[in-house]
């Protein structure tokens, strides 16, 4: 049973160690040539004059479905434990994304944020 124990007790301090060392990368900021490249791929997403932020515009048939597209945007924010800036204006959605705020304002985009642009489309 000892024998187990440790097992159990070095891979779990493994285990911590590879999360951390995973969590730290989705936290750095993303090189300006690897988002450049993400918007060349996706034109409907700009990127603000700081660089931090990235916006688009989505226009929906109705003042209905965009408070519901707002909504499920806010979901998956949410899940991604990042911050979205939504405003419905009749039946668009403006919509910004960006990192968790550092103390001394927003910090460079990563590489979930780009991930949850791409899930919004």
């Amino acid at each position: 049973m000892t024998a187990k124990s440790v097992v159990s007790r070095v891979v779990e301090v493994v285990l911590n160690e590879v999360m951390a060392g995973a969590m730290e990368r989705i936290r750095q900021g993303l090189k300006p040539e690897r988002v450049q490249e993400w918007l060349a791929a996706h034109p409907e997403w700009s990127l603000d004059s700081t660089g931090k932020v990235l916006s688009c515009i989505r226009s929906l048939p109705s003042e209905t479905s965009a408070a519901h597209f707002a909504s499920f945007v806010s979901g998956l924010a949410s899940s991604m434990e990042l911050p979205a800036m939504q405003k419905v204006i009749g039946s668009s959605v403006h919509i910004s994304l960006y990192s968790p705020q550092e103390e001394q304002g927003p910090a460079p985009l990563t590489e979930t944020v780009l991930t949850l642009a791409g899930h919004i489309g």
